[in-house]
């Protein structure tokens, strides 16, 4: 549910493009060379809109989002709203 609100936040305020791709900059510079590949992958999504590679189903997807840099495309009371709606639902839900 995070992600998609995101990619729905990022769908009407274009501008906050440039925050998440600063939030992949930063990642660059600190995280492990390990997840560069994953960093690699979000920001073509993102350049490219192809958000459907990462709200899918599939195992891949799902390792997209534990990695995800669109939390910036969220208010922190969005954010906190949308994470006590999903408490308490398994993670297949």
């Amino acid at each position: 549910m995070l992600a998609a609100a995101a990619v729905r936040a990022l769908a009407e305020r274009p501008e906050l493009v440039a925050s998440v791709l600063a939030t992949l900059d930063h990642w660059d510079d600190v995280a492990p060379e390990d997840s560069k590949p994953l960093r690699d992958e979000w920001r073509s999504i993102i350049e490219t809109r192809q958000w459907q590679r990462a709200l899918g189903l599939d195992e891949h997807a799902k390792q997209l989002r534990q990695s995800s840099p669109l939390g910036r495309a969220l208010s922190p009371r969005t954010r906190l709203e949308i994470i006590r709606a999903c408490k308490g639902r398994s993670s297949n839900t």
